[in-house]
């Protein structure tokens, strides 16, 4: 029942051929309309773009060459006021030049005109200019290029104003004075009121930070306002520094959420430059109509195929229904039932004709098939496929013939192949036999092996520690040997200086000798003298006598402490020369010592590249061992699958020898 029901089901789901055929041509007409219109709308989008950006850029262009015009228009009434003379002589009062500003304010409409000096303070003028233009930008202008310079539009005495100012300037090139004149913003909103662009257009005039300095809407320059600051997107930063450096060029931005056509233009002979934006949405409007009016063309003409195609789907379907009702019988094996055929067209008639020839063939071919696989189902091999095929059924028949032929030639080969199989699985089973006992045998000395390797593993660890052990003690050996050399060289330093002390001592006791000498001799002539002299050189000949015998003790102390100089000079030298001689020994056992480290080192360098190889060694044994386990692991299950093969084998001789094969080919 559930089955019957899910079968309901499927039927309900599928769709007929009328279906299929309406269904589709709906599709394929929908798509055609669909991709039309986006056809039409990119068509308009990019052609209207086009458009507007080269009209707004030579629209652009265009204004800012009148601003710049204008401005220029300007400039050149103020040079022309600055080329009088009276500016610059010094017999002109200031109430003359006062008269020349009032006679120049009565020929041009200035908002105000007044000369300043150097530091920006007024001299004269109107009584409408400020005091001081020190705050001006232009003034800085005009400071550094001692040139025409035009200050931003600024709001002043309830009107905006746009300031030029000129160098007045003497014979020599000196500046004596700015001559500025103010005037009406109304010259430069002229030219943007008149730039037309859509109900919601913009015209900016924008100086090089981005703050908007003039606006078609006069009562929005009151507010300060920076493009970056009011349009803060990635791209539109590209484009304002694009604008910002002097370029003219239009593209597509967003300025906030709409979406609009911007084109710029560096204005002549100033550091400003003219934006205008479109709104996308101003120009769109009319394209959008048309779009609409074309989408309801589509719609009808879609409605109209769609009733073309219906019309044209029933008469195929009902052309179709006879064939399918028999074609669904023989689905279900009805092979029996005849035909009704179709006259109402062609193919048609054409389909049940063919329809019906197609049964009867097949009700004879499934027959003689049906009695062939008979004889195959029951192990006779031996007889042939009847010769009643046609066309491509002739293939079933050569089919049937090859696999009869390839079944006798297989049973064969089974036959031959379970006898060879049965005798191999014997060898098989016979080495994989002694392949695991050759597994065993290798596994177990692998393993004595890996007991070995550890040992030695253990003992070069130990040799290295008394290596390492061993550089200690050369290295601390080293550093004594060390010590002593650099005291031996201190206590050979101090007895050279005691023998120079030596030598110094003898030169001092030579000279003292000498003077005992002299003394004893002087103390000769003064007790000859003091003979001579009588009982009055008695006194003086004690005295002699007395230095006589201090000369002597002198001399004799002298000699006493010659004598020990001497010794004590002979036991510094040979003090020295033991020093000397155990200073090289002690440089001698420092170079041994040095060696011995060395010595230690590579014997270190040997012991640590001697356990490297025996740890490397230990992995590759280890590399083995799993080897071995796994060969032995192999040759277990290949000793299984041999016996398992051989009694295959003796069970496959068993079904081939009930086989009836065609003569020549049996087993």
């Amino acid at each position: 029942m559930k089955e019957t029901l899910k079968t309901a089901k499927n039927r309900k789901q599928k769709r007929s051929i009328k279906q299929i055929i309406v269904r589709y041509m709906t599709m394929v007409s929908v798509t055609l309309g669909v991709v039309l219109v986006f056809l039409m709308i990119a068509a308009s989008t990019i052609s209207t773009s086009s458009v507007l950006s080269d009209s707004l850029q030579v629209l652009a262009r265009i204004s800012a060459q009148n601003i710049g015009a204008n401005l220029h228009l300007l400039a050149d009434r103020m040079d022309n006021m600055v080329q009088k003379p009276e500016w610059t002589d010094p017999e002109v009062s200031f109430a003359e030049k006062q008269e020349l500003i009032d006679e120049s304010k009565k020929r041009i409409e200035f908002v105000w005109i007044a000369a300043y000096d150097a530091s920006g303070n007024k001299l004269y003028g109107d009584a409408a200019a400020p005091e001081s233009i020190a705050d001006k930008d232009y003034y800085e202008y005009l400071t550094v290029t001692n040139n025409t310079s035009i200050g931003r539009p600024e709001y002043d005495n309830g009107i905006w104003q746009i300031c030029v100012g000129n160098p007045v300037t003497d014979a020599e090139g000196a500046v004596s004075a700015y001559l500025v004149g103010s005037y009406k913003y109304d010259m430069l909103n002229d030219v943007l009121s008149n730039i037309n662009i859509g109900a919601g257009g913009l015209a900016y005039i924008v100086d090089q930070q981005g703050n908007i300095i003039g606006d078609k809407d006069v009562e929005a320059m009151g507010e300060a306002r920076n493009l970056y600051e009011m349009y803060k997107t990635a791209r539109n930063q590209e484009v304002f520094d694009s604008m910002l450096s002097f370029q003219s060029n239009a593209r597509s931005v967003f300025l906030g959420t709409e979406q609009h056509y911007i084109a710029y233009s560096p204005i002549p002979g100033t550091n400003w430059t003219l934006m205008i934006a479109a709104p996308g949405a101003d120009f769109l409007g009319v394209m959008m109509g048309t779009l609409a009016v074309s989408i309801l063309v589509i719609v009808i003409l879609q409605v109209c195929a769609r009733r073309m195609t219906v019309g044209a789907a029933d008469k195929i379907a009902g052309s179709l229904l006879l064939a399918a009702q028999r074609l669904k019988l023989l689905s279900a094996g009805d092979l029996k039932e005849e035909v009704v055929f179709a006259d109402n067209n062609i193919e048609a008639e054409t389909l049940t004709t063919a329809l019906s020839a197609t049964i009867t063939k097949l009700a004879s071919y499934i027959d003689d098939i049906t009695e062939y696989l008979g004889l195959l189902s029951s192990g006779d091999y031996s007889h042939d496929v009847k010769d009643t095929f046609e066309g491509d059924f002739v293939a079933i028949k050569d089919a049937l013939s090859s696999i009869t032929a390839s079944l006798n030639d297989t049973m064969e080969r089974i036959n031959q192949a379970s006898l060879a199989v049965r005798n191999n699985s014997s060898e098989t089973s016979s080495c994989a036999k002694k392949l695991y006992d050759g597994s065993m045998e290798q596994s177990a000395a692998l393993k004595r092996l890996t007991g070995k390797m550890e040992v030695i593993t253990h003992k070069t660890d130990e040799i290295d520690e008394n290596a390492e052990r061993v550089k200690r003690s050369a290295d601390v050996a080293r550093e004594r040997v060390e010590n002593g050399r650099q005291q031996m060289n201190d206590m050979l330093s101090t007895m050279n200086s005691i023998h120079e002390d030596m030598k110094e001592i003898i030169t001092i006791s030579q000279l003292i000798e000498e003077i005992s000498s002299q003394t004893s001799l002087l103390s000769l002539n003064a007790s000859i003298e003091a003979a001579h002299a009588g009982e009055s050189g008695k006194g003086f000949a004690i005295v002699a006598q007395q230095i006589g015998v201090l000369a002597n003790q002198t001399a004799e102390a002298l000699n006493k402490t010659g004598d020990i100089i001497s010794k004590a000079s002979q036991s510094i030298e040979e003090g020295m020369k033991q020093a000397e001689a155990t200073a090289e020994s002690f440089s001698n056992v420092n170079k041994a010592t040095a060696d011995f480290k060395e010595i230690s080192n590579n014997l270190i360098h040997i012991t640590v590249e001697q356990k490297e190889a025996i740890q490397m060694a230990s992995q590759e044994v280890q590399i083995v061992l799993s080897i071995a386990d796994t060969n032995q692991d192999f040759a277990r299950e290949m000793d299984e699958t041999a016996a398992l093969s051989l009694c295959q084998a003796q069970e496959l001789e068993q079904i081939v020898s009930v086989v009836k094969l065609r003569k020549g080919q049996e087993g």
